[in-house]
């Protein structure tokens, strides 16, 4: 007898996907257009780029949907999928496209996309995978390799945001699966004062240009966080014309299509910066909605998490909570100010389409886990 019944998808994970997938659709229609109008292209063009992968991603989390948990589970999946993303990242070092200025990207039959993104998936179902079940202190080193490894290949690229969310999605799995919650604690406090250390050891080198050339942005970026308007038509300009965005926003917008800082202000506006134009277009109430709705999804992997008796498949729901919870609150964070603009993308939102079918297919594997019923007796052996 089956011991896996099937019921109805968990609307509370779906239906917030859907509804951030079409607004962030029409926001980056609403971007770009006017741009690629003056340059004399088509102003659909991203927009239908866009628009087929997201289509492309519904149809692969289809397909997952019916896919049986125990091939999802496989050690081959995990490790395939991280042999991918690390393979990905030394091909940037090699022969990878540099855009404004940074070597982040592959491209593979004409699709460009940032390994670090197939990694950062990769790792968690790895993890998950690996802690499935406790492990002795003597085998804990594999993983840590693989983390720092995959760490310091993003962080040369240089993508200083890309290792700090790869190793937070490590700490935060490792840490629910071999430790308890009260040395959790103290070990994240003590990341917190890491980052500010190295963040004031960047100012200090910096301000005495002993800082090596790599990261000589990173300072810049910090340097700038305090008041942007100290450079704002050099390394500031962006992050001051965010804040026009925003201020021009108000609680009810100007109207969809009516952005000013989209015009020439904020270039490329439709990628890291398109949770400006939402506010400046639909106004802070109608984007604190959206940002409910993408908090919403982290929320509801967590109580999945939390309910799941399965360790392999409450740490992929913690693992994808994380990632979703950390890039949206950099993203934000960077554009109100409180952080270094990093050109981390809105999930669901910012333009990408690799970016959001890699981030759809981590939620289409949550889907498919959150659809079962288990039994109470069903153990993990008998589900696999």
């Amino acid at each position: 007898m089956n011991m896996i019944k099937k019921r109805k998808i968990d609307w509370l994970l779906l239906l917030p996907y859907l509804g951030v997938s079409l607004i962030g659709l029409l926001m980056v229609f609403s971007a770009s257009s006017y741009r690629l109008t003056t340059e004399g292209k088509n102003p659909l063009s991203l927009f239908s780029k866009q628009a087929i992968f997201i289509l492309l991603s519904w149809l692969l989390i289809g397909i997952i949907y019916h896919v049986k948990s125990n091939v999802l589970l496989k050690s081959i999946v995990a490790k395939g999928l991280l042999a991918i993303g690390l393979v990905s990242l030394l091909l940037v070092k090699i022969n990878g496209v540099t855009i404004n200025g940074a070597q982040r990207w592959v491209s593979i039959f004409g699709i460009q996309f940032q390994p670090s993104e197939v990694t950062n998936v990769a790792l968690i179902l790895y993890l998950a995978y690996f802690f499935r079940k406790k492990r002795a202190r003597h085998q804990l080193w594999r993983p840590g390799v693989l983390v720092l490894l995959s760490g310091l290949l993003i962080l040369l690229q240089p993508k200083v945001t890309g290792a700090i969310i790869i190793w937070g999605i490590a700490f935060v799995l490792i840490t629910t699966a071999e430790i308890p919650y009260q040395l959790s604690l103290l070990l994240f406090l003590g990341l917190i004062v890491g980052i500010v250390l190295v963040a004031g050891m960047i100012l200090f080198l910096g301000s005495h240009e002993l800082l090596p050339q790599l990261f000589a942005h990173t300072y810049e970026r910090i340097r700038l966080v305090r008041d942007p308007f100290l450079d704002s038509y050099g390394q500031g300009f962006q992050m001051s014309n965010s804040y026009y965005a925003l201020y021009n926003g108000g609680f009810l917008g100007r109207g969809l299509g009516n952005s000013i800082t989209k015009k020439g202000y904020l270039p490329v506006a439709e990628t890291d910066f398109i949770y400006s134009i939402m506010v400046e277009e639909l106004g802070v109430i109608v984007a604190l909605i959206v940002l409910a709705l993408i908090f919403l999804i982290a929320l509801r992997l967590f109580v999945l998490a939390a309910k799941e008796r399965c360790q392999q498949v409450s740490l992929i729901y913690f693992g994808v909570g994380t990632l979703i919870l950390l890039q949206t609150s950099i993203n934000v964070a960077s554009i109100l100010g409180l952080i270094p603009m990093t050109g981390v993308p809105l999930p669901f939102i910012s333009y990408g389409g690799t970016s959001y079918l890699i981030l759809s297919v981590a939620l289409g594997i949550c889907l498919k886990f959150a659809s079962e019923v288990r039994s109470n007796d069903e153990t993990f052996e008998q589900r696999i």
